[in-house]
């Protein structure tokens, strides 16, 4: 299990409703997806980060980020910034 994999677990083993729906996650269909947005919150893929990676780690700040449930995350590619 990875750090990222190790993370993700501990957030939802410490919420109460770990049972329940904990994130929704839209992707804007295009090319690779370079930036998630968390609420009001923008994260960017980093130039050398696989795109998988980066998706696991934007789960991992929105989780971590908001005690809302469900929580909404939208996957962005970069056509859609231009």
């Amino acid at each position: 299990m990875n750090p990222l994999e190790r993370r993700t677990a501990k957030l939802e083993a410490s919420r109460p409703d770990a049972n329940q729906i904990a994130i929704i996650i839209r992707r804007v269909i295009g090319g690779e997806v370079v930036r998630a947005v968390i609420g009001d919150r923008a994260i960017e893929r980093r130039a050398d980060e696989a795109e998988d990676a980066f998706m696991e780690r934007s789960k991992v700040e929105a989780l971590a980020g908001t005690d809302r449930r469900p929580c909404r995350m939208i996957l962005l590619p970069k056509e859609v910034l231009q």
